[in-house]
């Protein structure tokens, strides 16, 4: 096994992401620097040290790429034969543009995407699985969530891991300090629809929400114990989305915050409630990592905790957590290679190098205790707040049956909170719906 160790001293940037969308802009802020010959980095592939080889990895603008240019500048001192090529492909484009530009052998050696793509893209014969080799090297480089979700699970029962974890995210609580304090947060579901009932702050919003988009709402129909499409997401013949408990949320927690927020469902959308948070008109917001750098941008005083607990519960909601991964495409000439940098970007030391630029979750759960002093204490305080939802998020299904679960219960959710009522009927419909 080959055992490289990188160790540390300090230079600059930072930046964003979003799971369900892409990562974005970016905020200057210090970042560590690193010795090239002193990172743990194991591998167990046979890597070429001999040829000249090109790697062309595909990323996402205003943050991923600097963390990518950057890493690769690391990667090519160990190996100097080997280079870094980056290449702007937004992470929520790569997996369709694979199946184009992989064929005609014009696509990336990797690539990153949301786990929730390996489905389509391995039905489609596009990535690479991980070698038995390194399986447990990947599952020791990241936390059990992530491993799961970077796993895909397959409707017919088969197991087989596709991904290299390099973040993980959710969503939770974005609250403005001037509009409401730290105290004042609600932590039930209840005292939030209170809070909303009683606010009265000028021309600002007490919290709003997008029932219509189920990357959110999937959370009113979920608990610890039941997940979309079972335990590893794989049960097409059930969501269980339309459980006993399921529907008590719905009826109990949902409908009351579509009665207390009292605006149709179409008139409300997260791109629209981010723009209001960050203007300073909206005291809570339901976002993500994604979005930290562009509300410290708009010189916003925030915070971040988990949501509230749902009734008759006293921890926070199970929401979806987005993994992004690193896929070996199919059509690489090089795909040892490809996967040897695959690793790399896993190493403690690049997981802090990227969470650093990018403001967003690592992948495995040593590095934020490892952001160390005033300068990181800000960003502590943020993905803090992200851990504690985290902790309940659990992985969007890979399969590629999952798809059928957006549009099904896109479309119950919308219903239940505009007619606040017919839960039960609406959920079964849209079981129904999304299963076979």
């Amino acid at each position: 096994m080959r055992k490289r160790i990188l160790a540390c001293a300090l230079v600059t940037t930072l930046v964003a992401s979003m799971f369900t969308g892409c990562e974005r802009r970016t905020t200057t802020r210090e970042t560590s620097s690193f010795e090239a010959d002193k990172i743990e980095f194991n591998t167990n592939l046979d890597i070429n040290t001999e040829d000249k080889i090109e790697l062309v990895v595909w990323e996402s603008k205003d943050g991923p790429d600097n963390f990518i240019k950057e890493a690769g500048k690391y990667f090519e001192e160990l190996y100097p034969n080997i280079t870094i090529t980056f290449k702007n492909v937004e992470s929520n484009d790569a997996n369709s543009k694979i199946a184009l530009d992989g064929p005609a052998g014009v696509g990336a050696d990797l690539f990153a995407t949301a786990h929730n793509n390996a489905g389509g893209m391995a039905a489609a014969n596009l990535i690479e699985p991980v070698p038995d080799s390194e399986k447990d090297i990947v599952k020791a480089s990241c936390t059990d969530a992530a491993y799961q979700g970077a796993t895909l699970f397959t409707s017919d029962g088969t197991e087989t891991l596709y991904g290299y974890p390099v973040s993980v995210e959710t969503y939770a609580i974005f609250y403005n300090r001037e509009l409401i304090s730290d105290e004042e947060v609600p932590t039930t579901m209840a005292d939030l629809v209170q809070y909303i009932k009683d606010y009265d702050n000028g021309d600002t919003q007490p919290f709003l929400f997008d029932p219509s988009n189920a990357y959110y709402a999937v959370m009113f129909t979920s608990t610890d114990q039941i997940h979309l499409y079972g335990e590893t997401g794989n049960d097409i013949h059930n969501t269980y989305m339309n459980s006993d408990e399921s529907i008590a949320q719905m009826e109990t927690d949902f409908v009351a915050l579509a009665e207390a927020i009292n605006q149709k469902a179409g008139d409300i959308s997260y791109k629209n409630n981010d723009a209001l948070f960050e203007k300073g008109q909206l005291a809570m917001d339901v976002s993500g990592a994604w979005n930290i750098n562009v509300f410290e941008d708009a010189g916003i005083n925030f915070g971040i905790t988990s949501i509230p607990s749902m009734t008759g519960s006293t921890t926070a909601p199970a929401s979806f957590m987005g993994v992004r991964c690193m896929y070996v495409s199919k059509y690489s000439e090089h795909p040892t290679e490809a996967a040897a940098f695959a690793e790399f970007l896993m190493t403690k030391e690049m997981q802090q190098l990227r969470c650093e630029i990018t403001s967003t979750m690592p992948a495995r759960d040593d590095v934020v205790d490892a952001l160390d002093g005033e300068k990181y204490a800000k960003i502590k305080d943020y993905l803090s707040g992200l851990s504690k939802q985290l902790e309940y998020a659990y992985p969007m299904p890979s399969m590629s049956e999952a798809s059928l679960f957006w549009s099904a219960f896109g479309s119950a959710y919308t219903n239940i909170w505009n007619e606040k009522g017919n839960v039960k009927s609406e959920l079964d419909k849209a079981n129904a719906s999304a299963t076979k």
